[in-house]
């Protein structure tokens, strides 16, 4: 027994065929012409968008279908389990090994795998085949993406092994000093013969420094599974919390006849979260508000397929504005995110489903809907940043007595199987679609389902909160789904009122926080052609920050901020739903049109004070406290040239901002946000280009198309300006900017050395941005 478990990436070399064609899944099939290409791979995104194509609005006007995935691969070991391992493939997807079909599996959103140790043959050449058919259009509110979309990969194991997802770990802080460690390990023995074996536990903290150990001798049947049940005792435990995101690992290890087996980590953290109506949310005994959006899974130009550090640098974006929290709307989300939200301190509401009975999931809801809630459990339930899950959004008929009963069974199966967190659904107002007017019929449907589950959920409903409150007094609200700017009152005769729903949250202990609809524009969703998406978000396709994010950051964050935003009824944005929109607005100082003119504007800040300067003229200070919507609108008369705000808290400068007018376009400047990456054919660098004038300052009235050139050990993935009205392209190597500015994806090879971006436009001349690849040692998960 010589075989611990070995985990490769199962990403690269892929063959791709976009179409259906006959008897793909068998060794023999000729594929000699299909394309090679690694995955995460989403064909929608590389395809032609096309008014007429089957995807219509919800998918964002792209091609779908069908398509074939073949990979082959050899095995050296003996005496082994061998298990493939799809983090999503989106959807139907049909899988088989050497022409042995091994099963169908419907859900896009979900993690698969497949034991395939009876059909592999070592020492000689593999194939697996992959069938994924998303031809069955529109089949989802927003966009998919199409194919291997997520991470691939291929375990080796003993006989004798951990099972997948194998460990649960809860934790219990008994005081300052000490905290239990309580893990549950299922191991398999799939020999033929009955073994004994130790099961080793050990604790490491984030420096891989072992702490404690347990170790139990076993006895188990062939061909059985048992799950051992370990407690041990961590001192001075170092809690798990979004400011200090402390990590353990549980490292499993299991002994057999003096050697070791198998080895298995689950990464942990030790944190106590309480919910209460009257002290809001603790985490290990301090409040904290959630100050959350939520988040589709695409990334617009990379479409579905998107990089880890594509994950990354967007997470980091909404850390800068604030973000703590990430509710993934409307589906189990990639496993790297929720490991990035572990290690960078964000809260998660995870999600199974968007609604039960429509869409293609609808046809097979009540056959899948369990194996699909436990796949999405057994898989996340260790992550500390998970504190609730969620069983559904805005599903059908609420309050019905069928709705209600489909409830209570989602809610009492994910209790059964993971207890430790608080359940929930997110409810839509009544009244938007059911034509119920009465708000007492309303407040009816509300209580109803809030009654089955641990916390409300409440898109859009900030209006009623009082009275839910008043209906259920020991109610604990979340506003699942918040407008970015006004409050959730729809009603168009009354008006808007322009009031952030963090104001509830501040103002009320049982809401415990609010998740913004949504933290970036995604795909899909649109409201009309041309549109391919939702443009209302506080952060563009391409991840550059919107104005209205500085209001969220001055409402979120305590590290002192001041920003100027103009408002600008002549700025062309994309098409968005109205309600959802904030003033138009723009952060230059370029106004030709407001030239000998009154010019409004607004400071975000979280300052006491801020003073305004024009051209070094001190032209007037305002107090926050004047603003209780904590906007600070100035009217000024326009002037070229230089305007400044400057932020003050008890008399002293804190924070700074200055803006100046753009002169005549003169040049391409092109940055790029990380100027070293990993040479291994995954890592990437966004490019941020902007035309600037002599000075370099960005002309926002000054678009042109840019056009790309790449030397070097890397490629293009995607080109973006964040215009979801924009025909163009994303799989291209050139862009129109917007705003004066678009974004550009470039991944690296796996050879090291230097990539060279090169961008050129008419009457700009060019400009280049260097990268460096390198190879660094990389980070494998270890969870299948």
């Amino acid at each position: 027994m010589d075989i611990v478990r070995n985990i490769m990436d199962f990403d690269k070399n892929w063959l791709f065929h976009k179409g259906d064609t006959a008897d793909a899944y068998q060794v023999s099939y000729d594929d000699a012409n299909w394309r090679r290409l690694n995955v995460p791979h989403d064909w929608s995104v590389e395809g032609d968008i096309a008014r007429d194509n089957e995807s219509g609005q919800s998918g964002g006007f792209v091609p779908t279908g069908i398509g074939w995935y073949r990979k082959y691969f050899q095995t050296t070991d003996v005496n082994k389990k061998v298990y493939i391992y799809f983090d999503g493939v989106y959807q139907n997807s049909e899988v088989w090994c050497n022409g042995h079909y091994l099963a169908k599996h419907p859900y896009g959103f979900t993690p698969f795998y497949y034991d395939i140790t009876p059909y592999v043959i070592d020492g000689q050449e593999n194939v697996i085949a992959v069938r994924v058919d998303n031809s069955d259009q529109p089949n989802c509110r927003w966009y998919t993406g199409s194919g291997i979309y997520r991470h691939v990969t291929l375990m080796m194991c003993n006989l004798l092994h951990v099972d997948h997802c194998g460990t649960y770990v809860t934790t219990n802080i008994t005081s300052a000093e000490r905290a239990d460690v309580n893990i549950e390990t299922t191991v398999v023995n799939d020999h033929t013969s009955d073994q004994a074996f130790y099961l080793e536990t050990v604790i490491l903290d984030e420096h891989d420094r072992e702490l404690v150990e347990d170790r139990q001798e076993v006895f188990l049947k062939e061909h059985a599974k048992s799950v051992i049940h370990q407690t041990l005792q961590v001192d001075d435990p170092q809690l798990w919390s979004p400011d200090s995101p402390k990590l353990y690992k549980a490292k499993s290890r299991i002994i057999c006849e003096g050697q070791q087996v198998d080895e298995y980590d689950t990464t942990f953290g030790i944190r106590e979260i309480t919910l209460s109506n009257k002290n809001g949310m603790q985490v290990n005994g301090e409040s904290i508000q959630l100050k959350g959006v939520n988040l589709h899974h695409d990334a617009g130009s990379v479409g579905a397929a998107v990089p880890d550090n594509l994950l990354r640098s967007r997470l980091e974006t909404l850390k800068e504005v604030g973000c703590n929290a990430i509710r993934c709307s409307h589906n189990p989300p990639a496993i790297e995110l929720l490991d990035m939200c572990d290690e960078m301190g964000f809260l998660v509401i995870d999600e199974v489903f968007d609604k039960w009975w429509s869409g293609s999931y609808g046809k097979i809801f009540e056959n899948w809907w369990q194996k699909d809630l436990e796949t999405m459990i057994l898989r996340d339930r260790n992550h500390p940043s998970i504190f609730m899950w969620s069983v559904g959004n805005e599903v059908e008929d609420q309050g019905s007595k069928r709705t209600l009963e489909t409830l209570e069974m989602l809610v009492e199966h994910t209790r059964e199987l993971e207890p430790t967190r608080p359940i929930t659904c997110a409810i839509r107002p009544p009244g938007e679609v059911d034509g119920i007017t009465d708000l007492e019929e309303k407040l009816d449907v509300i209580i109803s389902m809030v009654e089955l589950m641990d916390v409300a959920s409440l898109n859009y409903q900030e209006q009623w909160y009082e009275d839910i409150k008043n209906r259920k007094p020991d109610v604990i609200i979340i506003g699942s789904e918040t407008y970015p700017f006004f409050r959730g009152d729809r009603d168009f005769f009354k008006g808007y009122k322009p009031i952030n729903p963090w104001f509830d949250v501040e103002e009320n202990d049982y809401v415990i926080g609010q998740f913004i609809w949504a933290g970036i524009d995604y795909l899909g969703e649109s409201m009309r052609w041309p549109s391919k998406g939702w443009a209302a978000c506080l952060i563009d396709t391409s991840g550059v920050r919107k104005p209205i994010s500085y209001l969220q950051q001055s409402l979120w964050t305590n590290e002192p901020m001041v920003q100027i935003a103009v408002f600008d009824d002549a700025k062309r944005e994309p098409s968005t739903k109205m309600h959802w929109n904030a003033p138009k607005m723009a952060s230059h100082w370029t106004f030709p049109h407001y030239e000998n003119e009154l010019i409004r504007f607004v400071t975000f800040t979280n300052c006491e004070k801020v003073e305004i300067y024009m051209n070094d003229q001190l032209k007037g200070y305002h107090y926050l406290s004047e603003f209780p919507d904590k906007m600070m609108v100035w009217y000024m008369p326009y002037e070229a040239g230089k305007i400044k705000a400057v932020g003050y808290n008890h008399g002293t400068k804190v924070c700074e901002q200055e803006l100046c007018t753009a002169g005549a376009p003169e040049k391409l400047e092109l940055v790029p946000l990380r100027a070293e990456i990993t040479a291994d054919g995954k890592d990437i660098s966004i490019v941020d280009v902007q035309i600037t004038d002599e000075n370099g300052v960005l002309v926002p009235n000054a678009d042109r198309t840019i056009s790309f050139e790449m030397e070097g050990q890397g490629s293009i993935i995607g080109v973006d300006n964040g215009d979801l009205d924009s025909p163009e392209p994303y799989k291209a190597k050139k862009r129109a900017t917007f705003h004066g500015r678009c974004r550009v994806i470039v991944q690296s090879t796996e050879q090291e050395g230097t990539v060279l971006l090169t961008a050129k436009s008419q009457g700009l001349g060019k400009g280049i941005a260097e990268i460096r690849t390198v190879h660094q040692d990389l980070y494998v998960y270890n969870g299948v």
